[in-house]
């Protein structure tokens, strides 16, 4: 699994495609509207984006003075 998730440039990145890949199904098979498409889209990203900035800030190393 992890050989995937190296070729997709890591895992949050493998999930995000995997979530839009599934909101995109359900636009096309009508089960969802535009609407809550776009709504998905942006929390898809917005969580996407959250966890770049937190791990980047958690795995920072601290300075001591």
């Amino acid at each position: 699994m992890k050989n995937i998730y190296d070729f997709f440039g890591g895992r949050k990145y493998f999930f995000s495609l995997l979530l839009l890949l599934i909101a995109i199904i359900f636009v096309a098979s009508g089960k969802a509207t535009f609407s809550e498409f776009s709504d998905y889209v942006m929390w898809i990203f917005g969580i996407y984006s959250v966890g770049n900035v937190g791990s980047k800030v958690f795995n920072k190393p601290s300075i001591n003075p």
